[in-house]
């Protein structure tokens, strides 16, 4: 049982790295169309590929747990707690840097 909640957890750690790489795909986008992006949406989007090497880890690691003898398995709980943790801190940021330049093209609009 421990062994197919490792797999569980990759696979919602996995989709939300891949989601978060989207929405700063999508900011990417913007920089393409000659649209100006600010400081930290720059930051966020140079280190996309952080987000795809997150995944590959994580699942290095569950082929090792899987490899392991059944009674030798480490418990599941610690390694949700390092998966969640690792995501609030790459999708909060993300998150932010896809906001900000909808902001930026809100205060630019034309006033009535």
């Amino acid at each position: 049982m421990k062994k197919f909640i490792h797999a569980l957890v990759l696979a919602v750690f996995s989709f939300a790295c891949w989601l978060s790489w989207v929405i700063l795909g999508l900011s990417a986008h913007l920089q393409r169309a000659g649209q100006a992006l600010p400081g930290f949406t720059s930051l966020c989007v140079s280190l996309r590929p952080v987000l795809i090497a997150l995944p590959i880890l994580t699942a290095i690691y569950c082929i090792w747990v899987w490899l392991r003898k059944s009674d030798r398995v480490p418990s599941w709980v610690g390694f949700f707690a390092a998966t969640a943790g690792v995501l609030v801190l790459t999708a909060l940021p993300a998150l932010v840097a896809a906001y900000l330049p909808l902001l930026d093209a809100i205060d630019n609009l034309p006033r009535k």
